[in-house]
């Protein structure tokens, strides 16, 4: 595959989605979850279908990750593992965003979730070098109190393991308007913050997101019939998160010939490309590249052009951001 030696970065990886399939079975072991007992009909449980129909189809695989996340070194080893298999591709550098209140309960706190989370990656970078950090999601369907708690979180863990926040969720039932206070709050403490937002075909949602001061989009498909909202987000330098086979699962595209990775690029928006779901698409950074340059008109050296989009747009340390920028370039020097 061409893109294996590019040094690469992923901006859009949800956790309880990436957790690879040995690691779950044995946390779902632990946790008491039953299992099917064939191999194939596991996968099948945590793998959406190629052919999958729906938004709603594609959440049912997050059914046994979520329910198998419920102690500390369950976060911990799936943020760990998750992290390893992630350079063992060769990215460099990696968020990973969860909701750390979908686990809570009365004896698992919020902080615990999150500590657990960060060391299980700091434990990755010291056995590969992996750079990265946390994302915390707030949800579309949850209160403004508990949206409140997570934006609160990340405050507190911001540069300990915690590099930003998100909203995540059914954007059609639960659109932008109803989180500007949310957005608000993040812009006046200085939150990195990424949006999911353009995901569902409603182009609203992104403009809202952009003018909250999102620093990143999360999908962002729904604004590729809309050329000025593009440019403002080429001009503003609003990073734009694609997860291609995520989004044909999902059908917020119908097929590759509609893919919008073209239009983005040339119209200079900062895209990076990303699995979304590394378990539940059952892909890599790797994979979707090749898939972008099979099927959407990605040439060979603009690979490391997104790969450099990403970092410019990543949530990480200057130091951080330059050192894996330069590995970039010297990757493209090499194959130009």
């Amino acid at each position: 595959m061409r893109f294996v030696s590019l040094p690469k970065a992923e901006l859009h990886c949800h956790l309880d989605g990436s957790l690879p399939p040995v690691l779950l079975q044995r946390l779902c072991e632990k946790a008491g979850v039953e299992l099917p007992k064939e191999e194939a009909d596991f996968l099948r449980k945590i793998q959406a279908a190629r052919d999958c129909q729906s938004l709603a189809e594609y959440l049912k695989a997050f059914d046994l990750p979520l329910a198998s996340l419920v102690t500390e070194d369950a976060f911990f080893q799936a943020a760990k593992e998750t992290a390893r298999d992630a350079a063992a591709e060769g990215i460099r550098y990696l968020e990973l965003r969860f909701a750390p209140l979908l686990s809570v309960r009365d004896d698992f706190p919020a902080e615990a979730i999150i500590e657990a989370a960060a060391a299980g990656l700091a434990d990755a970078k010291k056995e590969t070098g992996i750079e990265g950090g946390l994302l915390l999601c707030g949800m579309r369907h949850f209160t403004e109190k508990q949206n409140l708690t997570t934006l609160e979180l990340a405050d507190r863990y911001l540069g300990k393991g915690v590099c930003g926040l998100d909203i995540a969720g059914d954007e059609a039932a639960f659109p932008n308007e109803r989180f500007m206070p949310y957005f608000k709050e993040a812009l006046k403490r200085n939150l990195p913050l990424t949006i999911h937002a353009g995901e569902c075909g409603r182009r609203e949602n992104i403009a809202l997101a952009a003018r909250a001061g999102a620093r990143r989009i999360g999908h962002g498909i729904a604004m590729k019939e809309d050329p000025a909202l593009m440019d403002e987000l080429a001009r503003r330098q609003i990073g734009v998160e694609l997860c291609p086979s995520s989004n044909i699962q999902t059908k917020a595209v119908s097929s590759w010939e509609e893919y919008p990775f073209r239009t983005f690029f040339d119209k200079g928006v900062l895209v990076s490309v990303n699995t979304d779901n590394r378990t539940v698409t059952n892909t890599t950074v790797t994979q979707e590249l090749e898939i972008l340059y099979q099927h959407c008109g990605m040439r060979e050296t603009e690979a490391g052009t997104l790969m450099e989009y990403a970092m410019e747009t990543a949530f990480a340390e200057p130091s951080v951001k330059e050192k894996i920028l330069q590995e970039i370039r010297s990757w493209r020097d090499e194959i130009e």
